[in-house]
């Protein structure tokens, strides 16, 4: 699903602009999104009421 692929890219681009590292664009991305950077990612740009819609997506 490419709009969801675009969602989860989108969250760790701007996690990367936030910090400027690229162990974060990595790790981000890292087990198909399924990590503890995304999820930190998702807290820091304030997107955790949307985090388990995203989790259950990424699980399908």
């Amino acid at each position: 699903d490419r709009a969801l692929f675009n969602d989860l890219e989108h969250v760790c681009d701007d996690c990367y602009n936030l910090y400027r590292t690229s162990y974060v664009a990595s790790a981000c991305r890292s087990n198909c999104y399924s990590n503890l950077v995304f999820r930190q990612c998702m807290d820091d740009l304030l997107m955790m009421d949307e985090f388990d819609q995203y989790a259950r997506k990424v699980q399908m």
